[in-house]
């Protein structure tokens, strides 16, 4: 906890600070700025990164714009490979990600590969907590993330160029180019990204230890998505996307393994259609979505001498998407939203060399209805209610209640509260891989409820304080088969209570006509199993692997006039990889460790261009750390980063 009060004093001072700056007042009547919240919003715990955010991370990848501006977690298997989301001690399957409301979580795996979507692709991120994301979806016991896109009907025509790069002949060229006139609008957004990724590091996973280079670890990342606005009138539009991205990655040794020479590759093609239809009138508002997403990946594992190729698998994953969500006023402050969705999915996997093949299809059909009543402008309260049949099962009641209040005064503050029971669905691996698969996996179900209280307004200083309890029963877990058989299987095998603390905070001040920006957060969480026998099962009551109790960070910017210096520090806290959290000659403890990143950046103008050019240094410090275990991460490295953007 000493991270919490350490924020909370840090962010006192910087309100104080802000405070101290004014040297020459002048007094004048107190004037009141107040905006009603959104009714569709009322108890729920939502957060999202700023523009400022974004638009810092324009070159990098989703995951590191979550790892660095919120408290969920993110498991990289290592420099521009796999990863994953984490919310409040939750696994990756738990997180539901999600493109104009359109799931992008694999059907097969359960989860999304964070790393493989650019920041630039997308206009707006927000992620919801707990219970909050049965709004949007089911089966997210974690939370969820939302991307969205949206046209600029401000502009006729803008260009926005990056070009970035840096150390390990690492290079990414972006490009977003939007066009159009009167009520047309099209937007292109371009990728190209790529490093040979051949960093030194110290390796800890032989004897005697000793300075390594990674090898094989090369990737490139191709992206193009293609986006066709046109408005009806003021009150409606349709939207046509087509995103289309293929990576070509290979996957490095551990760091422990000395045998002979061999060589993993990864190549993933992903493919996605989507058609959208939107009415804003004042009584009742809908949106029509409809859907196609393809993913292709091929994973080959082969070694030199003798040529003999150990693995060649293939999976192929097409899914359709279709919802229709209404929202309507009945009276001032009563809203009803309802939606109703279908989706099919269909998978084949494939594994010539081990002579391994499934096909499995699934239909899904889910409705749901979300009344919003705002008692007054302080009060609000909330109630929704979600089926789902799948696989022959119905889950007819999965409920959420929540509520919100105003509190007014000197430091004004808005509390909320919500709880709910959700369901997640196995994945088609989980039920049909071979071999291992169970199709007598239950659900897993889970109970969980959150408490915030933050700074109400739109003050100059902005706290956040939230506390979480989730129980899940069910959960799923790959061990070793119980026939004694030499490969493992699924089965629900745990009982998993998570609980915890999250902290946000954001300040703003001028200093000696220098801007300040500082924002923060921490997260304390404690995700355990509950249900194991202690006698025979030395996991009951420890925290689950890889998952940490302690993470934070604090990101600040410096501006005066056209320069800006901007510092990130990270903390991630010590993580176990065996699930009795004990420490062995063949499994370790992952140590806990600082991250440092800063940044120096320059605006220049020429004409109708604003040109930013930007030197930054991560991992300053040149830290020796993992974040699974035997993957090194790189030491300190630098890249160059130049943005030219013209909007008319």
């Amino acid at each position: 906890m000493r991270w919490l009060v350490f924020l909370i004093h840090f962010g006192a001072l910087a309100g104080y600070t802000h405070g101290q700056s004014v040297t020459d007042t002048i007094l004048i009547r107190e004037v009141r700025v107040t905006g009603l919240r959104k009714a569709e919003h009322t108890g729920l715990s939502i957060s999202r990164p700023d523009s400022m955010a974004l638009i810092s991370a324009i070159s990098s990848n989703l995951s590191e714009l979550i790892a660095h501006n919120t408290p969920v977690f993110i498991k990289t298997y290592g420099r521009g490979s796999v990863a994953t989301a984490s919310f409040r001690g939750t696994s990756a399957s738990h997180t539901q990600l999600v493109w104009n409301g359109m799931a992008l979580n694999s059907p097969m795996r359960g989860s999304a590969d964070l790393s493989l979507l650019p920041v630039m692709f997308v206009d707006d991120v927000w992620l919801l907590h707990g219970g909050s994301s049965l709004t949007e979806n089911s089966g997210a016991l974690g939370g969820s993330i939302h991307l969205g896109n949206k046209a600029d009907w401000t502009i006729t025509n803008g260009i926005s160029a990056v070009a970035e790069r840096g150390s390990y002949n690492s290079g990414t060229y972006l490009l977003r180019f939007q066009t159009g006139k009167n009520n047309f609008r099209s937007v292109t957004r371009l990728m190209f990204d790529h490093s040979d990724n051949n960093f030194p590091y110290y390796n800890l996973g032989v004897l005697p230890h000793r300075n390594d280079t990674l090898h094989n670890a090369n990737y490139l990342k191709l992206a193009l998505l293609q986006e066709l606005y046109h408005r009806f009138g003021f009150d409606s539009q349709a939207v046509l996307r087509f995103w289309v991205q293929a990576s070509d990655r290979l996957l490095p040794q551990l760091m422990s393994y000395e045998g002979s020479e061999r060589r993993e590759t990864q190549t993933d093609e992903q493919g996605r259609l989507q058609l959208e239809v939107r009415n804003y009138s004042s009584h009742i508002k809908y949106h029509y979505s409809s859907g196609l997403n393809y993913m292709g990946l091929r994973y080959q594992r082969y070694v030199f001498t003798p040529w003999f190729v150990i693995d060649d698998a293939f999976s192929y994953e097409s899914s359709i998407y279709n919802r229709l969500k209404i929202n309507t006023e009945i009276n001032y402050g009563l809203h009803l939203s309802v939606s109703v969705e279908a989706n099919y999915h269909s998978i084949k996997v494939q594994n010539e060399p081990r002579e391994i093949e499934y096909g499995q299809n699934r239909f899904e059909v889910g409705s749901m209805a979300h009344l919003q009543y705002r008692i007054s402008d302080k009060w609000g309260l909330f109630a929704l209610v979600r089926s789902e049949y799948y696989d022959n099962r119905f889950i007819p009641f999965i409920p959420s209640l929540g509520a919100e209040v105003s509190i007014s005064g000197v430091y004004p503050l808005l509390l909320k509260v919500n709880g709910a029971r959700n369901y997640h669905k196995p994945s088609l691996n989980d039920l049909y891989w071979i071999p291992g698969g169970n199709p007598q996996l239950n659900p897993e179900e889970g109970f969980m409820v959150d408490f915030s209280v933050s700074s109400a307004g739109e003050g100059v200083f902005q706290q956040k304080l939230k506390f979480f309890y989730s129980d899940i029963d069910n959960w799923i877990q790959w061990q070793p088969s119980a026939n004694g058989a030499w490969y493992w299987e699924a089965a629900n095998v745990k009982n998993v209570l998570s609980r915890g603390v999250e902290y946000d905070l954001s300040t703003r001040f001028n200093l000696h006509k220098i801007g300040f920006l500082i924002g923060g957060n921490y997260a304390f969480t404690r995700s355990t199993n509950e249900n194991a026998v202690s006698s025979a099962d030395k996991s009951r009551g420890k925290q689950l692997i890889y998952i940490p109790i302690h993470t934070g960070n604090i990101n600040g910017l410096a501006t005066w006039k056209s320069w800006s210096l901007k510092c990130h520090l990270g903390y991630t806290g010590r993580r176990y990889t065996q699930s009795s959290s004990e420490w062995s000659h063949y499994e370790s403890v992952l140590n806990p460790f600082w991250l440092t990143t800063a940044s120096l950046g320059k605006d220049f103008y020429s004409g109708k261009w604003q040109i930013n050019a930007n030197l930054k240094a991560e991992n300053l410090f040149n830290i020796n750390y993992q974040q699974i275990l035997w993957r090194p991460m790189p030491g300190r490295h630098y890249s160059f980063t130049l943005a030219l953007n013209r909007k008319k």
